[in-house]
């Protein structure tokens, strides 16, 4: 299997286990990974443009697959970036009425969602290392 699939593959399954996890807590409430994925564009003020990271992702992982790893890089750059303005996020909407309860925590589905960020960046990194290494030298 090619290294760029690899990556693809570690960091999509990374993101998938997320997804059933809770990715914060409230006082009475706990968001699950795919509910922020789905709800979390409702928020985009303040940190809520964490929720960005997403599409971002998914852009990154598809320039990977057009083998732009340099792009690639930048834009997951950006997303993993992104991901941590959610720490300046103090409180969440938790249903469709509108509630909203301060957060006191952050679940596993948020550092997995993290981390998948990072094995796409650090995975892009390492293939335009061994890219660049792989060149002929010229003097």
């Amino acid at each position: 299997m090619k290294k760029s699939n690899i990556i693809l593959l570690v960091s999509l399954i990374l993101f998938i286990i997320s997804l059933p996890f809770p990715a914060v807590y409230t006082k009475d409430h706990d968001m699950s990974g795919l509910g922020c994925l789905l709800f979390g564009w409702v928020e985009m003020e303040g940190g809520g443009i964490s929720w960005m990271a997403n599409p971002l992702l998914f852009i990154a992982a598809f320039f990977l697959l057009l083998k732009k790893a340099k792009i690639s890089a930048v834009i997951s750059f950006i997303a993993f970036g992104l991901t941590f303005c959610y720490l300046s996020v103090g409180e969440i909407t938790v249903n469709e009425a509108g509630h909203k309860y301060p957060i006191t925590g952050y679940g596993p589905a948020y550092f997995l969602w993290i981390a998948s960020c990072f094995s796409l960046l650090i995975g892009n990194i390492a293939l335009l290392i061994s890219a660049k290494k792989a060149q002929p030298h010229q003097i």
